[in-house]
């Protein structure tokens, strides 16, 4: 298996329910994480435009609620079980010690079924709001995948890792010094517009994460989860929000 094979196969078993064959140690998965933006980002993001077209011939606007559920099978609902244990930490009034405690419990409780209903609102508007089959849509769907993917990465390599995640210690070692990268891959996607909903996002976790003592997976998969749909919305919202990949796939458009 040559190499640049493998780090494709490593991402996408760690970052996606895709089959694939690959044994992979969690080192060698973090130390190309900071590539899984655009490795599995923009896959992921043309599945969903694909199915999400063959949806809307017979279900029109409808076809963006059932695409909720076809994101979280790509995703293998890992991110989701972030944000629900995220949740949970967060109502937790006390020390840290009691927060870390639910954040590790399995079990849901209200801050988890609560930062599920918000995700949801979020997520369905968007969905809804999408502009059919375009190539503004496929934008959308694209855009929206890397920047959630290079925000929660940002944060888990920027943020010193709470001591009980081993994952997020993995990672913060790997990414800490691919930071700049990162950011490069955010440039084509984003905008004048989503550029506040990215500081803004990340200003939000930041705090999280010095509440709880570090950042961690279950950090980066609410990140992922919560902020996708927020840059859909803000897509969506300014519908050509000249990024660079916006206005190609405007003059694009105008072709046809």
């Amino acid at each position: 298996m040559n190499m640049l094979k493998r780090i494709i196969l490593t991402q996408f078993s760690f970052f996606s329910s895709i089959p694939v064959r690959v044994n992979a140690t969690l080192e060698e998965v973090a130390a190309y994480s900071f590539l899984a933006p655009i490795i599995v980002g923009l896959p992921l993001a043309i599945i969903e435009f694909i199915i999400y077209s063959t949806l809307y011939f017979f279900l029109s606007t409808l076809a963006g609620i059932i695409l909720l559920g076809i994101i979280e099978l790509l995703r293998g609902f890992n991110h989701l079980d972030g944000l629900l244990d995220l949740g949970d930490a967060l109502m937790v009034k006390g020390d840290r010690e009691k927060r870390i405690k639910a954040l590790k419990d399995v079990q849901i409780g209200s801050g988890g079924i609560g930062f599920l209903i918000l995700y949801l609102a979020f997520q369905i508007v968007a969905l809804i709001k999408l502009e059919g089959i375009s190539s503004i849509t496929i934008f959308n769907l694209m855009s929206s995948d890397v920047l959630s993917r290079t925000l929660s990465l940002f944060i888990l390599g920027s943020i010193k890792p709470m001591p009980e995640s081993t994952l997020g210690k993995v990672f913060h070692k790997s990414l800490e010094r691919r930071l700049a990268i990162l950011i490069i891959e955010s440039i084509p996607f984003i905008s004048i517009y989503n550029i506040m909903t990215y500081l803004v996002l990340y200003a939000i976790f930041y705090n999280i994460c010095k509440s709880l003592g570090g950042s961690s997976g279950d950090i980066t998969g609410a990140s992922i989860t919560l902020s996708f749909p927020l840059f859909l919305l803000v897509n969506e919202i300014t519908h050509l929000n000249y990024s660079i990949l916006s206005i190609l796939c405007y003059l694009f458009s105008q072709l046809h």
